[in-house]
């Protein structure tokens, strides 16, 4: 796993993986923006409530749940952009270290976003499930860290191995291919969560992920 994602480190400057950077950083920001100023028009939306503070206390309140939520939720934002940047990538990384191999086939379009769309709808859920647990363990960050890096772990490992192993298997097949190599593959995730949590860090982590999944299925797959 260290190899597969010191090899993705090392492929960075690769004139593909710039590019997709700069498209990931704009949406991820529009995405920010427009969620931003959402949340803004709602708290303009509040009719007057002549309560001392009451007001300020909204404003501070909300500022410090978005930026929980942002916090907590970027792993939606990443993998709902998978589908759009994996076959720049995945064709990247394919092309450098493994040129005498059977290229993998581009994945569909629409295929690919709803296989995207599905894991970001199921990240959204099980989060907002997990979130009164993620609250009541504050003062036991042990156990919010482990809880949060397991969930996301397990989800996001997946989602990037699939899609990447659907370049080049079909979909029951990459199941299998994954299930039969989960700890791995959930190490991988768990790795891949804890850089979506770190400042600057997180912009590349759709890139170095779907990269070091190219690696991990291509060894995987040797095995089997």
């Amino acid at each position: 796993m260290l190899r597969a994602f010191s090899r993705a480190i090392e492929q960075l400057p690769d004139p593909a993986f710039r590019r997709v950077l700069l498209q990931s950083v704009g949406l991820t920001l529009l995405a920010y923006l427009v969620t931003g100023l959402g949340v803004v028009y709602g708290l303009h939306l509040v009719p007057p409530i002549h309560i001392p503070g009451f007001h300020w206390l909204l404003g501070i309140g909300t500022s410090l749940a978005l930026a929980l939520a942002m916090t907590f939720f970027f792993p939606t934002i990443a993998s709902l952009f998978i589908g759009l940047f994996l076959d720049d990538i995945a064709e990247a990384a394919e092309r450098r270290y493994y040129p005498g191999r059977p290229p993998g086939r581009m994945l569909s379009f629409g295929p690919a976003m709803l296989y995207s769309l599905g894991f970001t709808f199921l990240v959204v859920l099980l989060n907002l499930l997990v979130l009164p647990f993620y609250v009541l363990t504050l003062w036991f960050p042990i156990i919010s860290f482990l809880l949060y890096y397991g969930l996301n772990g397990y989800i996001l490992g997946r989602a990037y191995f699939e899609l990447v192993a659907m370049r080049h298997l079909p979909a029951p097949a990459a199941r299998k291919l994954r299930k039969a190599f989960r700890g791995r593959v959930f190490l991988a995730g768990v790795a891949v969560s804890f850089l979506l949590t770190l400042p600057v860090v997180n912009l590349l982590t759709p890139l170095l992920a779907t990269a070091a999944m190219v690696h991990i299925f291509q060894e995987v797959n040797d095995i089997s």
